[in-house]
Order: C-alpha cells, then structure tokens, then sequence
C-alpha cells in the first residue's frame, strides 16, 4: 500500500496531492491546539486559586496582581486579574466583570477545534471521488488496448484507484482520534475555569446585606397577619360560645314557661 501511495504521489495524483495538502493544513491545526492546550491555558488551578485565596484573605491586592500576571496573561488569571483591578476602583462592578471576562475567554478554547472533523470528512470524500475518477480512467483506457493487456492494465489501475481512498481513510483516523484527544483537554480547562469563577465570584464579590432586609420584612409580616388572624378567630370563637349559651337559656327559660302555663289552666 505505501508504495502504490508513493508511485501516486511521484504521478502527480491530483487527488492524493490534495489530500496531501489538506492533512498538513489539519497537522498544523492540531500541534497548534495542543501547543495552547498544555502550555498557554493550563496552569494548576488549584495551587492559583489556594495562593489568590491567602492573599485576598491577608488584604494583599497589589501582590495578588502581581501573582495573576506572572502565571498567564490569558485564561483564569487573566479573569482574576480584571476582576481585582475592579475591585479597587469599583467592588460593585466586580460579578459583572468576572461574567465578561468569562464570556470572552472560553471562545477561544473551542477556537479552531470544529475544522479538524470538517476535514477529516473532505478528505474522506476528495480520497471517494479520486477513487471512482481513477477507475473511469481505467475502464476506459481497456476499451483501446489489446486483448492480451486488457487485464494487466486493468488490474493496475483498479490497484492505483485505491490510493486516494487509503489516503482519505488515514488522514481521516488520525484527525477524528486527534480531535477527541483535544477535545477532552479543551472540556478539563472549561471545567476547571467554571470552577474558578465561582471560586472568584464568592471570594471578591461584596456580600450585599441589604439583600437580607426584603426576606426578613416579609417574614415578619407574614408571621404578624398569622397573628392577627389568630386574634380575629378567637373572638368570633368566643361570641359563638355566647350565642350557643343564649340559645341553650332561651330554650330552657320557655320550656318552664310552657309548664307554667299548663299548671295555671
């Protein structure tokens, strides 16, 4: 099989140049991502985070910054360093740059992610369409020959027809299996990036103690119409008591009327 690809490539095969040309587009795409990967976003998110933690706790901000710029000027210490730049001029402001900075940077993980299946499946389908142009040369070319070279030549240029594919297919593993293995790098870095900010967010955000006033008036008044209800009922509980009692002595007061009556007559 490599030798057939080599003879295609000393042929000029069309296709299989394309392909060619189109694997080393996707070779420089994929060493790119995990030159990013491993050396520009990662950095060690829980070591970042336990040392931004001392410092804001000590009230250090200016070391904090200093710290956030000599790990990385992207990623999470780049939201960290934004939001404590906030943090000083506007602490009201810091949720919503901290939410800013986020929404910027994770489009840059996913960057040029998607092109590698996009070209694992043009290169699959240039490496069909070089495969079923080659076998129209080929049976075409029969037609004009001799009996007796009619399946030597055939034969040869069904085998050559094949290159294209075979290119196509291996370009095509290697892609799909090199996008997964980034991707699973690029799904780690959103992970612990989500992580940090919710971490930043409940570090430097001012907890508003206003925010408790609404809950604490409602549930008090909410217990004092409880107790005016309680109030009310018992009242009403009361006189129903009296009218029973009303009724009960008006009953017995004209009962003893009517006997008395009877006894007179």
């Amino acid at each position: 099989m490599w030798g057939e690809i080599a003879l295609s490539l000393k042929h000029a095969d069309i296709y299989v140049i394309l392909i060619m040309i189109m694997g080393f587009i996707g070779t420089l795409i994929f060493f790119e991502r995990l030159i990013m990967f491993q050396l520009v976003f990662h950095i060690d998110f829980g070591k970042f985070l336990a040392n931004i933690r001392k410092m804001v706790a000590a009230e250090d901000l200016e070391r904090a910054m200093a710290f956030c710029k000599s790990v990385s000027k992207t990623s999470l210490p780049r939201i960290s360093l934004k939001a404590l730049e906030t943090l000083e001029s506007e602490p009201s402001k810091v949720r919503g740059v901290i939410e800013e900075e986020t929404i910027e940077f994770l489009p840059d993980i996913d960057r040029r992610l998607g092109v590698l299946p996009g070209l694992t499946v043009i290169i699959m389908l240039i490496g069909l369409l070089g495969t079923i142009d080659s076998l129209w040369q080929a049976f075409h070319s029969v037609d004009v020959l001799d009996t007796a070279k009619k399946q030597a030549t055939l034969a040869q240029g069904v085998a050559s027809a094949l290159n294209p594919t075979a290119v196509g297919l291996i370009f095509g593993m290697l892609f799909l299996a090199g996008h997964h293995f980034l991707r699973g790098f690029a799904n780690s870095i959103i992970d612990k990036t989500h992580h940090g900010v919710t971490v930043l967010i409940n570090l430097l955000v001012p907890q508003d103690p206003m925010a408790m006033v609404p809950v604490m008036a409602t549930t008090a008044s909410a217990a004092s119409a409880a107790d005016s209800y309680d109030q009310t009922n018992e009242p009403k509980e009361v006189g129903r008591q009296d009218n029973k009692k009303t009724e009960e002595t008006f009953d017995d007061v004209s009962v003893e009327d009517i006997k008395d009556e009877e006894e007179i007559i």
